[in-house]
């Protein structure tokens, strides 16, 4: 398969070090992820000053004019600038026609780039929208109102995610010059949504965080297309907006390091993994807070996400139920016990605790459920329940989890410092970090918990919202110290499983964190009394 992408940006800036300082750099990674072309912008250019950082961009990339393509920075300024404005028309005219918008970055509303854009619509230009994730309303009415006034302009929404997934839905039923780069779709058949409701063609391969590696591809290879649509979204959608002829080869150096990946070549091919695989974070799906999933169905809930499972290669999920994380929790788990009785072998529980209903939630009831086999440990969403780590109400999970040698999955999506304390006093007990608290904050703080607790353990999933590189954590820790989690049913497993397993580690360091390790956790369990 051959990629062209978009997102990557070279150079240094004020807000963060940079994934790819030069532009060798980006290529290095481009070539370690197969990935043949891409259009690159400037840091420069968008912390500092566009005219002069688009200008080195030029010059950076010259000597690769076959992989790597200007998509120059603006912001409203540059219609004022003179020599700015000039410059950006003769580099249209030039055939350069790719250009970015970082609003927040650059602190404009969308709205106020329409005068220079007036300038550049003769050129039927490629803007860029770098939103980040954002889910500000206005701006997908500034976009709505540019997109419809100027139809010569194609917009491509970039790196969003869940929370605007209903606004990028939206617009693009409402503004066909609109699309959407898959970067950071992690959400589970966002793709096939994305495919039915408005057709292939509206469909940009991206790359997101150089953390995020090879997320993009294999979930585009474990997609349910054909490999015509592939080809469309991986090169042809943007060589055609771009007005550029296909490759008639390759163009990126094989790294020597898949040699001693072969669960990562054969998953970005679209096969299975061939080990037991053990998915130790997912949910029996989400169906609220922003959330789009086609086949949520009560009691039919896991049926569904089996051809997903048996297509990834996952032997067996250890999920919580939705219903006890936003309901009343007793009725919620005994639901998703009793419909994961019709998968033997296939499913496992945690048992959610919410701390709000703590008097219904005695130890002889938690007695009842954990004498059966389905429930193997707790879950806790404390950040979701507003409720501090601290709250004395979750000793009992303290204890009952020690007393058994149970595992605790908590969201540490926010602060959970107090783990460093509690932790130590429950050594029976292992502490999943769930998420390994996501943001590069949170993944620091997490590192300190682990460091200061021998019975915490990392969990992989949703950390791509974080810069920092697993291998350095891995190296600090030891692989034995993680479990492999995707959030699946509202993720898509095999993005997780993707950014996981293109890690730029052999497999031999990697394969533990896939099943060994929560396998041997769980292996931990005491007898229960009679």
């Amino acid at each position: 398969m051959q990629y062209f992408a978009l997102n990557p940006m070279i150079g240094y800036g004020a807000y963060a070090r940079p994934d790819f300082p030069r532009a060798k750099d980006l290529l290095a990674h481009l070539d370690y992820l197969c990935i043949d072309r891409c259009l690159v912008s400037s840091t420069e250019a968008r912390d500092a000053t566009p005219l002069h950082g688009n200008r080195k961009l030029l010059e950076e990339i010259a000597p690769w004019p076959e992989r790597l393509y200007p998509a120059f920075v603006i912001t409203p300024a540059d219609f004022f600038i003179e020599a700015s404005r000039q410059w950006l028309l003769e580099q249209t005219r030039a055939g350069r026609k790719a250009f970015r918008v970082c609003p927040a970055i650059s602190r404009f509303p969308l709205r106020q780039i329409e005068r220079l854009l007036a300038e550049l619509a003769p050129c039927q230009p490629l803007l860029l929208l770098d939103f980040r994730g954002s889910n500000d309303p206005l701006l997908f009415r500034d976009l709505e109102y540019l997109a419809q006034k100027y139809p010569a302009v194609n917009f491509v929404i970039c790196q969003q995610m869940w929370p605007s997934f209903g606004a990028i839905l939206d617009i693009l039923w409402r503004c066909r010059n609109i699309f959407l780069d898959l970067s950071w779709l992690h959400m589970r058949q966002a793709i096939e949504l994305v495919k039915e409701q408005f057709g292939c063609e509206r469909l940009l391969f991206g790359i997101g965080y150089q953390t995020h590696y090879g997320a993009a591809i294999g979930a585009l290879a474990h997609a349910q297309l054909t490999e015509a649509e592939r080809e469309m979204i991986a090169h042809g959608n943007l060589e055609r907006l771009l007005q550029l002829p296909p490759l008639r080869k390759k163009l990126a150096a094989e790294s020597p390091l898949l040699a001693r990946k072969p669960l990562w070549d054969a998953f970005r091919r679209g096969l299975p993994l061939p080990l037991p695989v053990i998915d130790a974070h997912a949910h029996d799906s989400a169906a609220n807070r922003g959330w789009y999933n086609r086949d949520i169905e009560p009691g039919r809930i896991l049926s569904a996400l089996l051809p997903d499972i048996d297509k990834h290669g996952v032997e067996r999920i250890i999920m919580s139920s939705e219903q006890a994380l936003f309901s009343e929790p007793l009725d919620g788990n005994r639901a998703l016990e009793q419909e994961a009785r019709k998968f033997p072998g296939r499913f496992s529980g945690y048992f959610v605790f919410n701390p709000l209903y703590a008097d219904k939630i005695t130890v002889p009831v938690l007695d009842k459920f954990f004498r059966r086999a389905f429930f193997v440990g707790f879950k806790l969403l404390p950040a979701y329940w507003a409720i501090p780590l601290t709250d004395p109400r979750y000793c009992r999970v303290w204890e009952y989890a020690d007393r058994y040698a149970l595992p605790i999955l908590i969201h540490t999506w926010g602060d959970v410092a107090a783990l460093a304390e509690i932790a130590p006093k429950y050594p029976r007990a292992a502490f999943l970090l769930g998420h390994s608290g996501g943001s590069d904050g949170g993944r620091r703080q997490c590192q300190e918990i682990a460091a200061a607790a021998a019975n915490t353990y990392f969990e992989f999933c949703g950390t791509f919202c974080s810069t920092l590189p697993w291998q350095d954590s891995i190296a600090r820790f030891g692989s034995e110290r993680f479990v492999f989690g995707s959030d699946f049913a509202a993720h898509n497993q095999a993005w997780e499983l993707s950014c996981f397993l293109s890690i730029p580690l052999p497999d031999k360091v990697l394969q533990p964190i896939l099943g060994q390790n929560i396998r041997r956790l769980l292996q931990r369990r005491l007898q229960f009394s009679p």
